[in-house]
């Protein structure tokens, strides 16, 4: 089973849809899906330093009110599957292009979902500015990458054609929104799934798989 999967690493609902996507895993062992974790940036125009925070709402969220509700609800939700979100640690939103190539670097030493959740955990629950290069490199050195090999992969974008080819892909496929699971290049999933509709989707997935294969 193949399964793709498209998340921002500044969208909360992509770091409770990973986690929920953990824990679905984790309910069916028998399953050992190659998963691949693809980049889809939401604000792709904001310039490499980002942004403030407060004046970003400001500007770009219309219903205050709202926004706050929705913040609320997802650390409660975010606390069932042992994410303490803070946002109010957090200072900037970023541009997350760096993001994606530490992802994309990650994955030649196998650490791409490592990774993935180490810089939504510095971002959702310590935040720290995840569009820093420094700060990147230290969260690629806590999980075992090479200092040097990470900050050089930073500096000169290595894998930059990759990340913009897999979010063109990600146009070409209609998605719109992130969280988003492409199972086997067939069957899509969008949102943040609980984990046993998750487990169900795996299994579906599977048996799918099965009856392709059957004379």
């Amino acid at each position: 089973m193949r399964i793709d999967i498209y998340t921002d690493t500044v969208c909360p609902w992509c770091f409770l849809g990973k986690r929920r996507f953990d824990l679905a895993l984790g309910m069916r062992p028998q399953y050992e899906p190659e998963v691949t974790w693809r980049p889809f940036e939401l604000n792709p125009d904001l310039t490499p330093e980002g942004a403030d925070r407060a004046a970003y709402i400001a500007t770009r969220i219309g219903d205050q009110e709202r926004f706050a509700e929705t913040e609320k609800s997802l650390t409660a939700l975010g606390a069932a599957v042992g994410i303490r979100f803070r946002f109010d640690l957090i200072q900037r939103v970023p541009n997350t292009r760096r993001s994606h190539l530490l992802v994309a670097h990650a994955s030649r030493s196998g650490l791409q979902g490592e990774v993935t959740d180490r810089i939504m955990r510095a971002y959702f629950e310590e935040g720290r500015d995840i569009g820093e290069i420094d700060e990147l490199v230290r969260l690629g050195v806590e999980l075992g990458l090479s200092e040097y090999e990470t900050r050089h992969a930073l500096v000169v974008r290595a894998g930059q054609d990759a990340v913009v080819a897999a979010e063109r892909h990600a146009a070409v496929l209609g998605l719109t929104a992130v969280p988003a699971f492409v199972f086997d290049r067939l069957y899509t999933l969008s949102g943040a799934q609980e984990p046993a509709a998750l487990a169900g989707v795996l299994d579906r997935v599977a048996g799918f798989a099965v009856a392709r294969v059957k004379p």
